[in-house]
């Protein structure tokens, strides 16, 4: 049974004592709540393997990008939960050794994290080799071997002498409300952070919503989205991760959903497409579908490509990079009884003296490989200004 105590607290302290007993740690905010909540799973090693969500105790789940069967999917479960508010705020904590044995953080100290147990050689950014990429890509496209792929690269940022892993959350949290804003960090997997846009699935007893988002472009934050304007390329790449997504409704004969959109929204600086699936469990009688649909969606042609296997193999031969959990999901499971997980987009892993952003483009027929390389820088910028201190707030989606 949950332990209640009204000892006042704050993330830096829980974050510190669950470091202390050597723990895995999610914080996440999901978009345009105010509260966010901390989760410490204090076993031995976290459990893997594929999740059932229906069947699947309250916890946090992180899967990485190459995951085909779903056996790598990690779950956090929740030895520790702790909801607080964005003005810093933490009165409610539940679980046994909740409070820790007394070890707070002092203000001088560094807030510790894990790090990640894998060399990483495997990183690259390099704009020669990612031009090549794309253009091999657009070759693909032309000889018929698929419709899209979605190549992607790495950025890297040596952190500051003052970096703060909390303090660099909490500056993240309210750059991007509109976002779900993560901070995991696991013994031997190492320390992940971002702000994505894009739900994979949402999924209680009675209600299912997933998402279709591509196409990119630079947007005014004082610009009023109705004066958007997309090109045949974008429009085209994000009608075919709708159509993936019609397509999985289809394998399993489902045809009750309620489709809305596409619509521009916001995600910083930026601005994307976006078409919403709702479906009502109750009436269509499915309350497996989010299981159904993870498993069937991940990984989207948004982050993939189309056809997937072919996509696949295109980037595994050509890519160089180890995705790990950047293009993966990640979030909360059956907490309050609603599961929410995202795809791990505007993501970066945090490293002993720098940072590693990750950023992909899609590439179609019409995609001009200078283009795609700028792309990603302005997908790497919106945390880089987060970083660096001037971030500027999201507007709220029009």
């Amino acid at each position: 049974m949950d332990i209640i105590t009204d000892k006042k607290t704050d993330l830096k302290s829980l974050w510190r004592n669950a470091m202390a007993m050597n723990g895995s740690v999610a914080v996440w905010r999901c978009p345009r709540e105010k509260s966010i909540h901390f989760l410490a799973d204090l076993s031995d090693s976290s459990l893997k393997g594929r999740i059932d969500i229906q069947k699947t105790e309250r916890g946090f789940v992180v899967s990485p990008f190459m995951n085909p069967e779903g056996n790598e999917t990690l779950f956090l479960k929740s030895d520790i939960l702790a909801v607080g508010s964005n003005d810093g705020i933490w009165g409610r904590v539940r679980g046994e050794g909740a409070m820790g044995d007394g070890k707070w953080h002092m203000e001088n100290e560094k807030t510790p994290y894990h790090l990640n147990n894998r060399p990483d050689t495997e990183i690259s950014g390099e704009k020669n080799h990612f031009i090549k990429m794309v253009e091999d890509g657009i070759t693909a496209i032309e000889e018929g071997e698929f419709d899209k792929v979605v190549t992607a690269r790495t950025f890297d940022e040596p952190l500051s002498k003052n970096f703060d892993i909390i303090d660099q959350f909490n500056r993240l949290e309210k750059a991007y409300p509109d976002a779900f804003v993560s901070l995991v960090s696991i013994p031997g997997c190492g320390t992940w952070m971002g702000a994505t846009p894009e739900l994979l699935i949402e999924s209680s007893a009675i209600h299912f919503r997933t998402v279709s988002v591509a196409g990119t472009q630079s947007f005014p934050l004082d610009k009023d989205l109705s004066d958007a304007a997309w090109n045949q390329k974008e429009i085209e790449e994000q009608a075919m991760v709708s159509r993936y997504i019609i397509e999985q409704f289809k394998t399993i004969r489902l045809r009750e959903f309620e489709e809305t959109g596409p619509r521009s929204v916001r995600a910083g600086n930026m601005i994307h497409l976006k078409t919403e699936y709702n479906v009502d469990l109750e009436e269509v009688h499915f309350p497996e579908l989010g299981t159904v649909m993870l498993n069937l969606l991940h990984p989207t042609s948004a982050v993939c490509g189309m056809p997937k296997f072919s996509a696949l193999r295109f980037i595994a031969a050509n890519e160089h990079l180890n995705r790990e959990f950047y293009s993966g999901f990640l979030g909360p499971v059956n907490m309050n009884g609603v599961s929410r997980l995202y795809v791990n987009l505007r993501c970066m892993q945090i490293l002993r003296r720098r940072a590693v952003l990750y950023a992909g483009a899609g590439i179609t027929h019409d995609s001009v490989p200078e283009k795609e390389w700028e792309e990603t820088a302005l997908k790497c910028q919106t945390l880089l200004n987060v970083m660096n201190g001037h971030g500027a707030m999201e507007n709220t989606e029009n």
